[in-house]
């Protein structure tokens, strides 16, 4: 039934890229506007959207467990990813400027403009994008520091700044409301979940628009996109499914259903956006990191489907 849910999101996500694309190619979408539109999805709808699925969500000690473990394990996901980008760039030989954006993009995948809309279609109730919260702050705490420091060449040493952006506060205000029991007034809730339900449609269209503007053709002749693709997309996560699957045995623990998902298909998202915008603002290689984002986000329209109906089987026998 979910595999279904998935593909049938995909497809619609499909033609929302394809809406996006077209805008782009008639220039109703300049590169302002698409830096307006991404700073529009990540600062106003996505703030509303983790705000109103914290505040809609019944508190239950089960919940905050499986937050905390989520949190726990995405540095886990996070040093697999850095050992195998590192391990892959040393075996491919790749120079120091696509090394370092073969690592990041290794580590960090698209967690926002395609994790949180697939993983709230998945999980309808809220708990897929509650705990893809979670995962986005433990994440960005790396991307923002560690990824700013390798792609400035070390020159930037920190970006701890940036870890206190709206979003992480929407979050800390979201988890208070629902651990203290306050309740928000109903048309105030309303208006903030409309807000936060245009986060799915406008970052499908900002994805068409920016894979439009991409050079195709030169994007497919590097065997480097390639590789990644088949590490990000299939191994690795394949990898921590099963690696999770043993380690949570032997040490029993028991996550839920939407959590144990959200870990895993965190890590098999294509690659991250952000990437791309820094390493264009940190002189890092961004033609790389383009045909990156380009290619596996078009072999995600497979990959997760796979990724899905795989760990459902994982988790039918952790669970049995």
């Amino acid at each position: 039934m979910e595999t279904e849910i998935i593909i049938n999101q995909l497809v619609i996500f499909g033609i929302l890229m394809m809406v996006g694309a077209v805008a782009s190619r008639f220039r109703l979408f300049t590169e302002d506007t698409k830096a307006f539109l991404a700073r529009f999805i990540i600062d106003i709808t996505l703030p509303f959207l983790i705000f109103t699925t914290f505040i809609h969500i019944e508190k239950e000690e089960s919940l905050i467990k499986n937050a905390l473990i989520i949190f726990v394990f995405t540095f886990v996901n996070l040093l697999v990813l850095f050992s195998a980008g590192t391990l892959s760039s040393y075996l491919q030989k790749l120079k120091k400027p696509q090394a370092t954006v073969h690592t990041l993009h290794t580590m960090f995948g698209n967690i926002v403009f395609l994790g949180f809309p697939l993983l709230d279609a998945l999980f309808p109730g809220g708990k897929g994008v509650f705990f893809a919260a979670i995962y986005q702050l433990a994440s960005n705490s790396v991307t923002f520091t560690y990824g700013i420091y390798r792609l400035s060449n070390g020159q930037k040493k920190t970006g701890y700044k940036s870890l206190l952006n709206i979003n992480t506060i929407a979050l800390l205000l979201g988890m208070t409301v629902m651990l203290s029991g306050l309740k928000i007034p109903t048309q105030l809730g309303d208006a903030f979940s409309m807000i936060g339900k245009c986060t799915s449609p406008l970052s499908m269209v900002y994805i068409g628009a920016l894979l439009a503007g991409m050079k195709m053709q030169s994007m497919f002749k590097t065997i480097s996109v390639y590789i990644i693709s088949f590490n990000k997309l299939f191994l690795i996560p394949a990898f921590l499914g099963i690696f999770y699957y043993f380690l949570f045995k032997w040490l029993n623990i028991e996550l839920s259903r939407e959590a144990f998902f959200v870990l895993i298909m965190q890590v098999g998202m294509p690659c991250q956006t952000i990437v791309v915008v820094m390493s264009q603002r940190y002189g890092g290689d961004y033609k790389l990191a383009a045909a990156n984002l380009f290619v596996t986000t078009i072999l995600s329209i497979v990959s997760l489907p796979l990724l899905f109906y795989f760990l459902e089987q994982i988790y039918f026998y952790l669970t049995h």
